[in-house]
């Protein structure tokens, strides 16, 4: 009988997936000379940090798959914001 309720729960649960759908909970964060990006989901992002001088950095795009994922960049001088940037 024990074995009988494994099997069932087995095939009640399979090919059930819980992935996300989308980019959701994306925040930044400015240090001293460099930003730090987030998100939670699937899909691809970036992020842009506009220097004090200025100038523009961008960080690399990074995908993810029903998980969490960080980006990077820094300035000569100090980062004033930053954004993310969601890829289609």
């Amino acid at each position: 009988m024990r074995t009988l309720l494994v099997a069932a729960l087995m095939l009640a649960t399979a090919g059930v997936a819980t992935a996300d759908t989308g980019l959701h909970d994306c925040g930044t964060r400015l240090d001293q000379t460099s930003a730090v990006g987030w998100c939670h989901g699937t899909g691809r992002f970036s992020m842009d940090v506009l220097c004090s001088d200025g100038s523009t950095e961008h960080s690399g795009t990074v995908y993810i798959v029903d998980g969490y994922g960080l980006v990077g960049a820094s300035c000569f001088n100090r980062p004033v914001s930053a954004r993310i940037v969601m890829k289609s």
